[in-house]
């Protein structure tokens, strides 16, 4: 999972639980706030049963039968007290007199009792107005009597008049104890709440940081221009195939470092992406993919790639940089393309513009190039998901080249050549400098040739009288799942492995000759033979035939051609390559043979085997079938 979105989801979660602790907290604060209600509820069923009690005592003149009898308010009073609990701090009933002054008609306190008829002067102008609405109503602490919680004022009633104003305390650590009801759930929401604060900010701190190291793992420090991540990453959120792209490298850039420093260097680097900014739309990327070597890509529906390739070479050319009092002009390389529809490889891209900007290196460099219609369309070929597909459909075909003898043109042997097979048309056959590179090494590589090695099998079970050879690279010699396929193939088929050459390609100079020729009798064990394909070239030199038992040697076609153009010298290098095979008993075969005048060549000087498009262009192997003994 991208962090991006790992962020997100950890930021997401983080919100949900702090609108959960949110919530909670609200929940908590309305439960007590109900259990508050219920309790008030409760005290206002118990002041009414109260004022019910002393109406039905005092015969509904309240104030006249206390007046008259002592013992009776003696008695209520003591009621009153035996009332108090830890919930009720006071307990009292207040009658007003003619000059509407509030006196105390009962009084249920515990300690320091006030006597009857003594003013009491209320805070809370709610008194008066429970007095005359004769409406039950609750004064709050601060706006009666200190240390209680509320005062519940309830009016007794006669005769539509009220008769008196019955006040019921309720104790402030009653309602402290209310309050601190949920005190364990509210110290655990509070200590939640802490910690996704903390978390919230560390979350934060983390991001910020991650933000800052995305941008320098995104961008360039020296440039400014975007990174390889980026460009990466940029690709997994749109499609390749909507973007032009161009590859841009300095030429030399090394000796303005040597001469000037590296410090003016990258003082020359620093204008250059900016000039390359210049001419590029905010929609454009510009990437720094090495030292002095920058990607472009470009929305296709901006501007033409050829056009756009053009003003940037011709700016960055013209373009002058002062170093030192000297002006600099710049050469640089550069190839350009549009990336056809449905291409999904990247890397197959940056590929094929690092060959041709290689190309326009080779050529002389400050230049540009490019890439037209048949190049574009080959490109396709050079997409992984392409081979991957056409392997997995088994759209893997062989052509055969003839092998003849030079003195009678009489087909000895045929060299399998593999190709694929393009999707849209079965008869283009796609050949492996596109796709052979790219796969080398890995599983697709190994599919290609069991599906090589199965046709090549069933053409010699087919064929009789034929003989066929297949290439190898020291490579396959070397992977053990290769030799594995090899050795199972020719066990299966060892009743016609002895018709089978292997030609061994080296793109490495051989280092192990004991393992390479351990290797060799392992081939070999049922009869099949072993050839040095392009000697003369490479790393093929003399000491093959020193040291490995070789049954074939293949002269490079590059040496063949050189008859064109230093026939007396390239006659004496082919006659002691002749003499030596000679010597060491093994056939030779000539290849690129490509005209008559080199197969006349080649026939006078006693090389008894050819091979070439003048010979014989790879084709089916039906299409040789007149040659063939079926």
């Amino acid at each position: 999972m991208k962090q991006l979105y790992f962020n997100r989801i950890i930021f997401g979660i983080i919100g949900l639980l702090i609108l959960f602790v949110l919530y909670l907290q609200y929940a908590i604060i309305e439960n007590t706030e109900k259990i508050k209600k219920d309790e008030i509820q409760k005290s206002e069923n118990y002041a009414q049963k109260i004022a019910e009690y002393l109406q039905a005592k005092t015969d509904n003149h309240m104030e006249a039968s206390l007046t008259k009898s002592p013992k009776l308010r003696t008695q209520l009073n003591e009621l009153l007290q035996a009332l108090l609990t830890e919930k009720y701090q006071y307990i009292f009933v207040l009658k007003k007199d003619t000059k509407g002054h509030y006196r105390f008609l009962l009084d249920g306190s515990k300690e320091d009792a006030v006597e009857y008829k003594t003013l009491f002067f209320p805070q809370s102008s709610l008194f008066d107005k429970v007095y005359a609405e004769r409406k039950m109503g609750i004064a709050k602490q601060q706006e009666g009597t200190q240390k209680i919680w509320l005062s519940l004022l309830y009016p007794i009633v006669e005769a539509n008049q009220t008769e008196a104003l019955l006040v019921v305390d309720l104790s402030e650590e009653y309602a402290d104890y209310l309050n601190n009801f949920n005190s364990p759930l509210k110290m655990l929401v509070g200590l939640m709440q802490v910690f996704l604060v903390v978390s919230m900010v560390l979350l934060g701190l983390m991001a910020y940081r991650y933000y800052k190291f995305r941008q320098s793992v995104l961008n360039d420090v020296l440039t400014g221009a975007h990174t390889k991540l980026y460009l990466e990453e940029f690709f997994n959120r749109n499609r390749l195939d909507d973007y032009n792209a161009i590859l841009i490298d300095m030429d030399e850039f090394k000796e303005i470092n040597e001469k000037y420093s590296y410090d003016a260097g990258d003082v020359i680097i620093k204008e250059f992406t900016q000039a390359i900014l210049a001419e590029l739309s905010l929609e454009s990327k510009l990437i720094r993919t090495g030292g002095t070597e920058f990607f472009i890509v470009v929305p296709k529906k901006e501007i033409s790639i050829g056009v756009l390739a053009q003003k940037l070479f011709k700016r960055l050319q013209e373009k002058k940089y002062l170093i030192d009092n000297d002006v600099i002009f710049l050469t640089i390389s550069m190839s350009a393309m549009i990336i056809p529809s449905g291409t999904s490889s990247l890397q197959n891209i940056q590929r094929i513009l690092d060959e041709k900007l290689l190309e326009v290196k080779s050529r002389g460099k400050n230049d540009f190039i490019v890439l037209d219609l048949q190049m574009i369309d080959n490109l396709r070929y050079r997409d992984i998901n392409y081979i991957k597909e056409a392997l997995e459909e088994k759209r893997v075909s062989c052509l055969y080249q003839p092998i003849v003898h030079t003195q009678t043109k009489q087909i000895v042997k045929y060299e399998a050549l593999v190709r694929l097979v393009d999707k849209e048309d079965s008869n283009k056959l796609i050949t492996p400098d596109h796709f052979l590179k790219i796969i080398k090494g890995t599983t697709q590589y190994i599919k290609m040739s069991k599906l090589v090695l199965k046709e090549v099998f069933s053409s010699l079970h087919a064929f009789k009288d034929i003989k066929l050879s297949i290439n190898l690279d020291l490579d396959d010699l070397y992977n053990n799942d290769m030799m594995k396929l090899i050795a199972k193939h020719l066990y299966k088929n060892r009743e016609v492995a002895d018709r089978l050459t292997f030609e061994i390609l080296e793109y490495n100079e051989i280092v192990d000759y004991d393992k390479v020729m351990l290797i060799f009798q392992q081939l070999k064990a049922y009869g099949s033979k072993v050839a040095i394909d392009d000697f003369g070239s490479g790393y093929a030199n003399y000491s093959y035939l020193i040291h490995l038992d070789i049954d074939i040697i293949k002269i490079d076609g590059n040496l063949i051609s050189q008859l064109h153009t230093s026939a007396q010298r390239t006659k004496i290098v082919l006659e002691s390559i002749r003499n030596l095979a000679e010597k060491f008993g093994c056939k030779l075969v000539a290849e690129f043979v490509s005209d008559e005048m080199l197969y006349t060549q080649i026939k006078a000087l006693g090389i008894e085997y050819a091979q070439g498009y003048y010979l014989g262009e790879p084709k089916p192997i039906e299409a040789y079938e007149k040659f063939i003994k079926v």
